[in-house]
């Protein structure tokens, strides 16, 4: 689908969950003396710190796993919190969610378009470029409301402590440094020694495009599964192939797009809304199927109450 192809152009972070951090375990005893035959192995340092918590994480080809969040939420999440600290940052970071889905909402084409200009830079004249960057500049002062509330973890100043903010911060700065550092070998390849001011807002502006469109991906998707449960009783009871699990996946996703958009009223459906949705998913299903639907239909029409 053409809008969810757009939407991945500004959208290349995800998340993989970074791995737990190892325990402190007893103390060590005297080492043995160090052997000096080839058979030797290596020598422990038996003093060894613990490893920090972190949320970066590489794969097999030492590219940056990507997150399913902001990488502040991402260290907030990451830290050894209690479960009644965990219920209250899980309702701040719900607040955050909806404040962007709000924003997302009233900016949805400016997002897109962004996103497009910033993927297309390389290729770009000097004064298209900076058209490019002076919309994406528009974007980030319109989103000035939302990005007022600062990140998750300063949402979260009332519920942690000054040591795990601290440590949040580390982790959010670490995983930044590791990004920025990826895309300046991607962007600039030849570039040696501190990059020049402009060069160096590129990269900025890009790492904050990655993450907002990780963010519009996100609420795209809530939304996706909200209307989804809407009609799971149904399509659980229709065997679909795993190709067409996907295909009604994507329907929802254009679903919460158009939502999203304005196209499409957010909430319960009319009747005749879940008809033409009943429609689209007639088209993805074989003729088996398609019968089965129509019987489903009919018998959630006849246990309706009489309006």
């Amino acid at each position: 689908m053409p809008i969810l192809a757009n939407i991945a152009l500004c959208a290349c972070i995800g998340s993989a969950p970074p791995a737990a951090a190892p325990p402190a375990g007893p103390a060590a005893a005297p080492a043995a003396p160090a052997s000096t035959g080839v058979l030797a192995g290596p020598t422990v340092n038996a003093t060894a710190q613990p490893a920090k918590a972190t949320i970066v994480a590489r794969g097999f080809d030492g590219m940056l796993e990507p997150l399913d969040m902001e990488p502040a939420a991402a260290a907030v999440f990451r830290l050894n919190l209690d479960e009644e600290t965990l219920r209250a940052v899980e309702v701040h970071a719900a607040a955050r969610s909806k404040a962007f889905s709000e924003f997302v909402t009233a900016h949805y084409d400016q997002v897109l378009a962004a996103g497009s200009d910033m993927q297309s830079m390389r290729t770009m004249e000097p004064a298209e470029r900076a058209a490019a960057f002076g919309r994406i500049r528009a974007l980030f002062a319109d989103m000035k409301p939302f990005a007022a509330r600062g990140t998750l973890i300063d949402e979260c100043s009332d519920v942690l402590t000054a040591e795990q903010k601290a440590e949040a911060r580390r982790m959010a700065d670490e995983w930044h440094a590791a990004r920025k550092a990826e895309l300046r070998r991607e962007i600039f390849p030849q570039a040696t020694g501190e990059l020049e001011p402009a060069a160096d807002e590129r990269l900025e502006f890009r790492m904050r495009l990655e993450e907002i469109g990780g963010m519009v991906k996100r609420t795209i998707a809530q939304r996706a599964d909200a209307r989804k449960a809407q009609f799971e009783d149904v399509t659980k009871r229709l065997d679909l192939t795993p190709e067409q699990t996907e295909k009604v996946r994507a329907l929802f996703m254009e679903i919460g797009v158009q939502e999203i958009q304005g196209k499409r009223e957010p909430g319960a459906y009319s009747m005749r809304e879940r008809q033409q949705i009943f429609g689209e998913l007639a088209k993805i299903l074989d003729e088996t199927q398609r019968a089965k639907l129509r019987d489903l239909i009919i018998d959630r029409g006849a246990s309706r109450p009489a309006q």
